[in-house]
């Protein structure tokens, strides 16, 4: 009986450390490419490729500034900057900011994982996910 218990939490132990990514702050600062998608109903929407550049943020050091750029005829141009909460032990960067041209409030949320950004942009108060964005760390700026 005793060897049961031991092995059940031995178990539990392994599988909740595989689940936590912990994730260091440095580990995302740099440059990523991938994609912006539109989705939901907002049909000025266009899909986008993007750069992303993570730096720390110059206003509060527990943060991201994420600045974005978007890829037009092989050009970035500039899209906007927001400061991200950053959660190391979920792994996740949130932005929440008002939404110029309609009021309504938006949520940028995205998730680390390695190399891999993934995440969606919600738009309040339709609770409608707007944009699926997936980028990867540029690779001559691994670190």
């Amino acid at each position: 009986m005793r060897t049961s218990v031991l092995i059940f939490f031995v178990l539990i132990f392994s599988f909740s450390g595989c689940a936590q990514k912990k994730v260091d702050m440095d580990s995302i600062l740099g440059d990523w490419t991938g994609e912006s998608k539109c989705v939901g109903s907002n049909t000025s929407c266009h899909d986008e490729v993007v750069v992303y550049h993570f730096t720390r943020s110059k206003t509060d050091p527990a943060k991201i500034n994420l600045s974005a750029d978007k890829i037009v005829n092989g050009k970035p141009e500039f899209m906007g900057e927001f400061d991200f909460t950053f959660d190391p032990d979920k792994a996740t960067l949130t932005a929440e900011f008002t939404i110029p041209r309609t009021g309504g409030k938006g949520v940028w949320s995205f998730t680390v994982d390695g190399d891999d950004i993934e995440g969606t942009l919600t738009v309040y108060p339709e609770k409608e996910i707007g944009r699926r964005v997936k980028v990867t760390r540029k690779k001559n700026d691994k670190q």
